[in-house]
């Protein structure tokens, strides 16, 4: 592991709302989108998804809902038609009248995936109480959260980032090399377990701008374009051999994510089988040992059965309504951290607005999860939280490291991955093998829960990624748009 300190970048500005024709292109090919991803996407989510890209190339917004946070100069809103959180920078004669709770009509234009207010009226609701500071110890870690986004490639977000383990320069794939995107706002490319395999073909990582059908899977983002997270591997730790742990798309991923299996899972699917996946999860495992947990989900409703929320589809939560009751909307993860009630383990999922998933803004799912590390930073639960933040799967995003495969399922390509605590190492890159039953695992051992498969059995902890006896990490509040630019 290298645990030195990510070379100083220097600061400066980027263009706001760099659009061109791949951007159009990539907003009116909902057809292919519900073509890859139909078995997850109804047709409200993807004209979601077309509405979101739109408001990214026209500028312009009008969202209504209540106040999660304001944190600096930034105020996170989550819309009460979609659900989706949305960052707001509002005039300080605004700032000055809004309180976490309170519900606000706002009207403004994007810049760089915030909303700049133009308008902005309190509607109602009541501001919420003031945070409480539950008994914590210091130096031990108490709150484990594991937070999943969607479809990027660890090259695609980091494969540039100072001293990872990214492409070399002379890297070509059926005669593209890696080019930096134009737009934050892409196409969606084929992600299926069929799709997956032709791109690594048997590892030799050469066959993904024919598996694709697109030579934007050599694109890849920057520090420019994903600032808060690029902020967030300086301040703690990058783990640059994160791999997905089902070659394929997201419900076995996920399925990962929670059961350390897919019980045979290798696509995404409209509903569960007759009875539910009959294996058992995590979470029941929790349950059993008196141990706090939640899901929090960005969906409307968080007890429907979706790839990104799959707890729903399992046959324990089926029949145990005590279960199904710990999945809430990701609303109550803010009220939790302000309120002293912030579960020992949590999984958090968006709502696909906020997932990142291509045709949506990257820059939308990142202020989503700023707004998330802000809350979790403030409160009394930082001194001894874990936070791992990982991708569900590289989406049809090129990535050169041929994954290893540790059974008929996976792993996948590598994805990003980025442990955020006051115990992570602070501007280290963690070269271990990892996927997300890395997380299980360290859930397990701090929990002393046996092992649910052979896959978490075997996985390494991310508790290599901690360093338990170091001073900790002070919070990395993100109160404003960070601008930077990267130098050739």
């Amino acid at each position: 592991m290298n645990n030195s300190p990510v070379p100083p970048r220097r600061q400066g500005s980027f263009p706001f709302l760099r659009m061109d024709s791949r951007a159009v292109g990539a907003a009116i090919s909902v057809a292919i989108v519900l073509t890859s991803c139909a078995t997850f996407m109804n047709s409200a989510f993807a004209g979601r998804l077309l509405q979101t890209a739109r408001n990214a190339q026209v500028g312009t917004a009008g969202i209504e809902g209540t106040i999660l946070d304001i944190t600096g100069n930034l105020v996170a809103v989550q819309d009460e038609g979609s659900r989706t959180i949305f960052c707001v920078r509002p005039t300080p004669a605004d700032r000055s009248r809004l309180k976490a709770g309170v519900s606000v009509r706002v009207s403004g234009a994007f810049l760089d995936g915030v909303l700049r207010v133009n308008s902005l009226q309190v509607t109602g609701g009541n501001p919420w109480p003031d945070p409480v500071d539950p008994s914590q110890s210091p130096d031990r870690i108490e709150h484990i959260l594991f937070l999943m986004q969607e479809n990027h490639s660890f090259d695609n977000y980091f494969g540039s980032y100072p001293g990872s383990d990214g492409p070399a320069g002379d890297v070509s794939v059926e005669g593209v090399s890696p080019f930096h995107l134009a737009s934050t706002v892409t196409r969606s490319m084929p992600h299926s377990l069929l799709a997956a395999r032709r791109a690594v073909h048997g590892g030799m990582m050469d066959m993904f701008v024919s598996a694709e059908g697109s030579r934007d899977t050599m694109g890849y983002y920057d520090g420019s374009d994903i600032p808060n997270y690029w902020a967030y591997a300086d301040g703690f730790t990058l783990a640059d051999h994160f791999y997905a742990s089902a070659m394929g798309p997201s419900l076995p991923n996920h399925m990962f994510a929670v059961a350390a299996q897919a019980a045979g899972t290798t696509a995404n699917m409209a509903k569960p089988p007759a009875g539910g996946f009959a294996v058992e999860t995590l979470p029941d495992r929790l349950e059993s040992a008196a141990v706090a947990w939640k899901c929090y989900v960005g969906d409307k409703n968080p007890l429907a059965f979706t790839a990104l929320n799959p707890l729903p589809g399992f046959s324990s939560f089926i029949r145990n309504p005590r279960l199904m009751s710990r999945l809430v909307r990701n609303t109550e993860l803010f009220r939790d951290l302000r309120e002293g009630n912030l579960p020992s383990v949590a999984w958090i999922f968006p709502n696909g607005e906020e997932s990142e998933h291509p045709l949506t803004d990257v820059r939308i799912g990142m202020w989503y999860v700023t707004t998330i590390v802000n809350a979790l930073m403030k409160s009394a639960y930082w001194r001894n939280t874990v936070l791992v933040m990982t991708w569900d799967e590289y989406g049809g995003f090129f990535d050169h490291a041929p994954p290893p495969q540790v059974d008929t399922s996976g792993y996948g390509p590598r994805v990003p991955a980025l442990i955020i605590s006051p115990f992570a190492r602070q501007g280290a890159i963690d070269h271990a093998t990892y996927d997300f039953t890395s997380v299980l695992r360290l859930i397990e051992d701090r929990f002393a829960l046996t092992p649910l498969s052979e896959r978490d059995r075997d996985a390494a902890s991310i508790a290599g990624s901690l360093d338990m006896s170091q001073p900790p990490n002070a919070p990395l509040l993100i109160g404003d748009v960070v601008h930077r630019t990267i130098q050739p």
